[in-house]
């Protein structure tokens, strides 16, 4: 995949679903490629914990983006099912 603020250059917003079990492995994709919290807060891959849909913007803020959002945002924001995509670590 390409990093993610080539992608945000475009889109502006990224908005992920993450399923439990990829947790941790998204947190540290998105550490990788220079996210933080939507806070300023570096994010800690080994106490910090996601939701199913979390969001990105072209900052690089991580935060968390709620069920119905995630539903009525329809095609306005470019979704990615995160264990869709390639991760190269």
């Amino acid at each position: 995949m390409k990093k993610l603020k080539e992608i945000l250059n475009k889109e502006k917003h990224l908005w992920f679903y993450v399923k439990l079990q990829d947790s941790k492995k998204f947190l540290s994709f998105v550490k990788q490629n220079g996210c933080k919290w939507i806070s300023g807060d570096e994010i800690n891959t080994e106490t910090d914990n996601c939701g199913h849909f979390m969001g990105i913007n072209i900052d690089l803020r991580l935060g968390y983006v709620s069920a119905m959002c995630w539903v009525y945002a329809k095609d306005k924001i470019k979704k990615i099912e995160f264990d869709r995509i390639s991760v190269v670590n």
